[in-house]
């Protein structure tokens, strides 16, 4: 499906505003297996907005058009909606009052330049606002769906999750299938990966999210067959470093696998983020410690319960330690990264995933591509 977006108002293209709108949207659609193909920023001009979603149409199956439903002056999408396709303003009653009724329970009465937002193009399907004044609309125009949403993010957000993403879901016809890899480049996964042949219908997406390469099956149209054969020949590839599938994150999937059990932390090197990664189990009992020794056999021993320990850092690397019991698994990894809070994150997932293979029953020490293993110790 061919996605554009549009974000108009003078204060986002002169840089006044920031458009976190349109980056939050491209995301949230990229979780949902929809990539955004071009994204536009127009000023508070009528004729370069029509001609802006006159061009996007032509082109897309979907178009999500943000900001200028406002009550003054320089809001003018919905004008220039009507102009671009020939549909003329007309007035839709129902919002009108429901635009008074909120002024009435606010004990005002609504200002007239408050009923511009219940001029919609001929022939839209209003999408009411739970929140504002400003309601969305949607247009067809022959195999393009057109969304138009009002700016203030609070707005757009709420309409979009609640009222666009479902009828999103409803109507399309695709398979979603997420999985998660550690320890492997990108570039190393598209090395083995794209030389592939996928069955018909399916593809192949990649998402890079420090500390974590995700990689999508798309199908569009195919059967359980098709996936399973596609499935099947992207696991065969992945599997050393396959860290989690589904929709939940996959530090969340180590944790359930925990059932319950009391987690003990202690971190240094890591600065926070592994209990940032934990902070919603319900059994983590953790603490940060500056000063921790670089050498795994120096860091404490915290209880009888499952314990992770992140010890300090030195020329060698970063000291490791998983206890369950009388067990120990100790290990230092060099972990490099030009960015301090990446490689944090990188330190604290190589934690996590020594407790996922522990509680895998496999050994803890995975066996990565970018990540240099300078010792390991079992006691």
């Amino acid at each position: 499906m061919h996605i554009e977006l549009v974000s108009t108002g003078d204060e986002i293209v002169t840089g006044l505003v920031v458009d976190t709108n349109a980056s939050w949207l491209s995301a949230l659609l990229l979780e949902q297996g929809w990539q955004v193909r071009r994204r536009h920023t127009v000023g508070d001009d009528l004729a370069e907005i029509g001609c802006v979603l006159a061009e996007a149409a032509a082109r897309s199956d979907l178009v999500i058009v943000c900001g200028g439903l406002g009550p003054t002056s320089d809001d003018l999408t919905a004008e220039a909606a009507a102009m671009a396709f020939n549909a003329p303003l007309a007035l839709s009653d129902a919002w009108l009052e429901t635009i008074r009724e909120r002024y009435a329970s606010r004990g005002r009465a609504m200002p007239e330049s408050n009923a511009k937002q219940a001029w919609l193009p001929g022939g839209s399907h209003l999408i009411p606002n739970p929140v504002g004044t400003a309601c969305g609309f949607m247009l067809q125009m022959g195999r393009c769906r057109l969304y138009f949403t009002p700016g203030v993010p609070f707005e757009f957000k709420q309409m979009v999750q609640t009222q666009i993403l479902p009828e999103l879901a409803a109507a399309r016809e695709m398979t979603l299938r997420r999985f998660y890899t550690f320890g492997v480049a990108e570039s190393a996964l598209g090395d083995r990966l794209d030389t592939l042949v996928w069955p018909q219908g399916v593809t192949l997406g990649y998402r890079s999210s420090m500390p974590i390469i995700e990689l999508k099956l798309i199908g569009r149209g195919v059967d359980e067959v098709a996936m399973a054969q596609a499935e099947a020949q992207l696991l065969a590839v992945i599997s050393p470093w396959l860290v989690g599938e589904g929709d939940e994150q996959p530090w969340e999937q180590i944790l359930a696998a925990l059932t319950g059990r009391r987690l003990h932390l202690l971190e240094g090197a890591s600065g926070g983020a592994l209990q940032r990664l934990c902070r919603d189990y319900p059994q983590l009992h953790a603490r940060f410690e500056a000063g921790l020794s670089a050498d795994p056999a120096g860091l404490p021993t915290l209880s009888d319960a499952l314990s992770l320990l992140v010890g300090g850092e030195n020329e060698q690397g970063v000291a490791l330690c998983l206890q369950e019991g009388e067990r120990r698994f100790e290990q230092v990894l060099r972990i490099q990264h030009p960015d301090r809070a990446s490689r944090e994150r990188l330190i604290a997932f190589c934690a996590l995933d020594m407790l996922r293979r522990h509680l895998a029953g496999e050994s803890p020490f995975g066996d990565y591509q970018t990540i240099i293993r300078q010792s390991t110790r079992v006691a």
